[in-house]
């Protein structure tokens, strides 16, 4: 209620704001009807159609006041009976016209005014005898007068409060739209359905709007083809990625979409989502963080169980420079990547240069160098390009994919600086880029879950999406695992085929995940303890209902899985490391470590140092292409088992 009254009170003082002129300083030749444009965006036709009628404008509306007590003040400016006609009422016995009303006109003002201005001489001039005949008229022409002066009031008011309300729900409109897309891009909206749902919203809401996503912001323009004016806003964003208050708005979102609120409560909803505090405290993430960096390390680099501890310690490390030091310096924050991994790789290659007492390496410098990096990787930069591509956003796309290949060379160049520096202190280091005696098969498959578990407390997801996030991610990484033992040489393939099992499981969790949802509450109410309801009968609670509308949101469920292919597909390449070569050659030394594992590693250790640069870039191409391809075949494989309706947040 209390916001209903600000809006109200805003559109209020744009009333009087806009009325303080006097009356007939600006007259229109005519009333600005309710009218259907004609210039409709193209191509979500198949969500919801156009509305009949978009709502009009602040400026819209306000000109139609202008217009309305223009006209009331031309219709009633004859009521004193001074004036001298200059037209002649019409002579016939006709009924008596509805002059008054805005689609009858055949009375002018100026006929009317020399009307009462013909009828007061004529009772001046009138004999004595007709005296007090004209007294009686000479009152019931005030009290006509009177009448009138009261109607044309009344009209004002009435016109007014109606202008007034239909310019505040124009401003509730748009200000949801506006914090509904701020919202979206602050926790991580998928971005290439982000200008679709916004239109779609819109539209929903009878506002007549148009979307461009640009990375890091969005132009709103609010048309008003009445006035042929549009409100032209920039919402600027950076953008972060908040798993459980992204579910949070995307509830709110569906329900505006299937009138289940009304724009004002959803308002509210969409601050208290904003405003509240993260589910998990800073420093519990700093441990998951390290957690994470442990629990990666098997399946993915090939780390050994003796190389878990320094690997937690690194990750929590990467934890602090991320939460604690990048929030307070905007300067640190634009070379955080460069500096998290020239300290991390400096001292992963000092606790990789430890000898045992038969002379052996103890720690595994790949895997600890790889895996305290591991969250850093562009998982979800990559994610989201792919996404753009996919859906033809051209320039969306190619920007964060551009992006996506710089980051990964600061990040192999933040990897050469640490290795050089402290090879240049210390002449005996490690140059190994593969670990001796790694994990077996089996077992490293254990350490999956844990991660995607990490990932999900690390990007505040709710419990309840866990399950799912869980069991997309374990597939996910099967079908890639095994596909590339199948494969041997071609990374592509199985990026897709895991990319394809992610997209499919994602995408049939959208269509069905709600109804299942829904299925499992009703069943809780019918075997909940009869006390209980009993009880909330008793203490006049109402019931609450936790039912879920529309589809499900994929892209969120998908998410961590996507950060489980993402380092395997790199490691696989082995271009991060392939780094080690450029400071070997800095430095002067030969590799004493065990010989490289692959192709990529052995060109990156023959070639110059400029082409080491291009080794981290294409592999990121390779994986980027994978899981572009995955995801787009597993749209198409799931596409005709539903309609897309209410802009889906799917792929």
């Amino acid at each position: 209620m209390a916001r209903q009254r600000r809006t109200r009170t805003e559109a209020h003082r744009l009333i009087r704001q806009h009325l303080s002129t006097p009356d007939g300083a600006w007259s229109p030749t005519r009333i600005f009807g309710p009218s259907t444009p004609t210039e409709e965006l193209h191509g979500f036709d198949d969500q919801y159609p156009s509305p009949a009628e978009y709502r009009g404008g602040v400026l819209g509306w306000i000109l139609r006041l202008y217009h309305s007590r223009s006209r009331q003040n031309s219709i009633f400016s004859g009521s004193s009976g001074l004036t001298t006609p200059a037209d002649s009422p019409p002579a016939s016995g006709a009924s008596t016209p509805t002059w008054f009303s805005s689609a009858n006109k055949s009375w002018s003002s100026s006929s009317l005014a020399g009307l009462l201005g013909n009828a007061a001489s004529f009772g001046e001039k009138s004999s004595p005898r007709f005296k007090h005949h004209g007294e009686k008229k000479g009152r019931q022409r005030s009290y006509s007068a009177t009448a009138l002066a009261t109607m044309q009031r009344v009209l004002r008011v009435k016109n007014a409060r109606q202008i007034e309300q239909n310019i505040a729900e124009t401003i509730s409109c748009q200000k949801f739209l506006v914090r509904l897309c701020r919202a979206l891009m602050l926790f991580g909206a998928p971005t290439h359905r982000l200008e679709e749902n916004m239109q779609t919203c819109a539209r929903m809401l009878s506002i007549q709007a148009q979307f461009l996503y640009i990375p890091g912001s969005m132009i709103v323009a609010f048309d008003d083809l009445k006035t042929h004016t549009s409100d032209v806003r920039l919402v600027r964003v950076e953008q972060g990625l908040d798993l459980g208050k992204l579910r949070d708005v995307h509830e709110i979102y569906k329900q505006v979409i299937h009138k289940h609120i009304s724009v004002d409560p959803a308002i509210a909803r969409l601050e208290d989502v904003v405003n509240r505090e993260s589910k998990h405290s800073r420093w519990f993430r700093i441990v998951v963080f390290g957690l994470a960096a442990m629990s990666v390390g098997p399946f993915a680099f090939g780390a050994r169980i003796i190389d878990l501890p320094v690997a937690f310690v690194l990750g929590c490390i990467l934890g602090f420079l991320q939460l604690v030091m990048s929030p307070q310096s905007k300067l640190y924050a634009n070379v955080f990547e460069i500096a998290a991994t020239v300290i991390t790789s400096f001292l992963s290659r000092a606790f990789g240069s430890i000898r045992d007492v038969n002379g052996k390496y103890m720690f595994c410098f790949a895997a600890l160098s790889q895996s305290s990096i591991a969250l850093i990787l562009p998982g979800y930069i990559v994610l989201c390009a792919s996404l753009e591509l996919q859906s033809r956003s051209m320039i969306a796309g190619s920007i964060r994919m551009v992006y996506a290949i710089i980051y990964s060379l600061f990040l192999g160049f933040g990897i050469t600086i640490g290795s050089t520096l402290y090879g240049i202190m210390d002449t005996n280091a490690t140059s190994a880029t593969t670990c001796e005696s790694p994990m077996k098969e089996p077992y490293f498959f254990a350490f999956v879950p844990l991660f995607t578990l990490c990932l999900i407390i690390i990007n505040q997801a709710k419990w309840k999406q866990a399950p799912i996030m869980l069991i997309i991610a374990i597939a996910g990484y099967l079908a890639n695992y095994y596909s590339s033992k199948k494969f041997t040489g071609n990374t592509q393939i199985s990026n897709t085929i895991g990319a394809l099992v992610i997209g499919l499981m994602a995408n049939l969790y959208s269509r069905v995940g709600a109804s299942m949802e829904n299925r499992l509450i009703n069943l809780w109410e019918r075997i909940s303890p009869l006390s209980y309801t009993l009880k909330r009968m008793e203490e006049g609670r109402p019931r609450v209902s936790n039912r879920r509308v529309g589809y499900g949101l994929a892209a969120a469920a998908m998410l961590p899985a996507i950060w489980v292919q993402v380092p395997s597909g790199i490691a696989v390449n082995g271009s991060l490391i392939s780094s080690i070569a450029s400071a070997d050659q800095i430095t002067g030394t030969a590799q004493n470590g065990t010989t490289v594992a692959n192709n990529s590693t052995m060109m990156a250790a023959a070639s110059p140092l400029n082409t080491i640069a291009f080794t981290v870039g294409y592999s990121v191409i390779q994986v980027a292409i994978g899981i572009t391809v995955g995801l787009f075949l597993s749209a198409i494989a799931v596409y005709p088992l539903g309609k897309r309706q209410s802009g889906l947040f799917s792929l």
